[in-house]
Formats: C-alpha cells, structure tokens, sequence
C-alpha cells in the first residue's frame, strides 16, 4: 500500500511522515500495518455507499478526482487531488506528474466522444473500456489509492453504457496481475473484465 511505491527524488516523500514510507493522514497513525488496516475498513465501507449512490458525473478528469475524494477524504488530505512527485512500482514508471493533467484531460477527451461508445457492440465496448482503464492505470494519478478509484470509475463508466461490472468476481491478485501485464498490452484486461459482467 505505501512502500510497493519507490519515489524517485532526491528528498523524503513529501507525502509522508519523515524518515518513514507512511503516508500522512488524519488519523494520525504512524505505523504501516495499522494504517493499511484502518484504510481498508473506510474504503470498503465508501466503496459499498458507492454501489448504491455512484458519484454523478461526466467522466473527466473532475469526476474521477470526485470518486477519489469521496474514497480517501476521512484518511488523506491529498483526496481528490494530482500527485506531485514521481512514483514508479518495480519496472512501472507511472506518468511524471507534469503530464498528469494533460494525459488525463487526452483520455477523458476520448471517452467524451459519443461515437466512441455508442452503437459499439458488446465486445467492441469491453475492449475500448480495457483501453481506457489501462491509460489511467499508466498515468496513475494520485499518491495512493489509483486501484480502487480507477475501478469505480470504470464500473460507473461501463454502468452509464448498460453494462454492470461487478470486481467481486475477480480476486485482488489477478487485478494486480492484470494491470501490471496493461502496461504493455491493454487488452489483457479484456478477459478480467469480461469476468465482472453480470
């Protein structure tokens, strides 16, 4: 959750608690297994109000940072906001933070297009969807908590187009697997998704 980020700078990460790989938040722990745990029981609980009341948008950039927000507001006062500094997981360099907004601002320019969905038959829909989900994940915009947030936003994107996906039927291994192999080709989301349509 903090440490599977390498920051590449030359000083402590400006979002964490000094000399430490944790994340300053609100609750004020200090300890990695005890904010991991704490995080996890505030997301799963946001995450299920989302399964009811989904945050209304446009999909741009503004409506993901919303979904991030809702998700991470309670632990982390960067919620809902860019990163700002580089972060990269083993092999993986995400996006640098100066080309966040832009790539953001590109990929949900392309999901604005009505014609990139409409009409689309299933199979076309889930392949344009594991695009999508895959530029996010390579842009990767916030500090902490890209998964989930990228997930909802997905999820409500496949919703608004009449598909309900449903990440509880794929464990959280084979999403990581997935999106680490997205990287390189993003159709193998493609069977993943494929798997959460109900």
């Amino acid at each position: 959750m903090f440490s599977k980020y390498e920051v590449y700078s030359t000083t402590q990460s400006l979002y964490c608690y000094p000399d430490t790989n944790v994340l300053r938040n609100h609750l004020h722990i200090t300890e990695y297994a005890e904010l991991k745990a704490a995080e996890e029981e505030i997301t799963a609980l946001k995450q299920y109000a989302l399964l009811q009341s989904p945050i209304r948008g446009r999909f741009t950039k503004t409506h993901l940072c919303r979904i991030h927000r809702f998700l991470f507001s309670d632990i982390y006062s960067f919620a809902g906001h860019l990163r700002r500094e580089q972060i990269a997981k083993a092999d993986t360099w995400f996006y640098p933070p100066t080309m966040i907004d832009q790539e953001l601002q590109k990929i949900c320019g392309l999901i604005q297009q009505e014609h990139y969905w409409n009409k689309a038959a299933d199979d076309v829909f889930i392949d344009r969807l594991a695009f999508v989900m895959a530029e996010l994940n390579i842009i990767h915009p916030f500090r902490e908590g890209n998964g989930r947030s990228i997930r909802e936003f997905i999820r409500e994107l496949a919703l608004h187009n009449g598909i309900v996906l449903n990440w509880g039927n794929v464990d959280r291994e084979a999403v990581l697997r997935t999106a680490i192999d997205s990287v390189d080709d993003y159709t193998a989301l493609i069977p993943l998704l494929e798997r959460c349509i109900e």
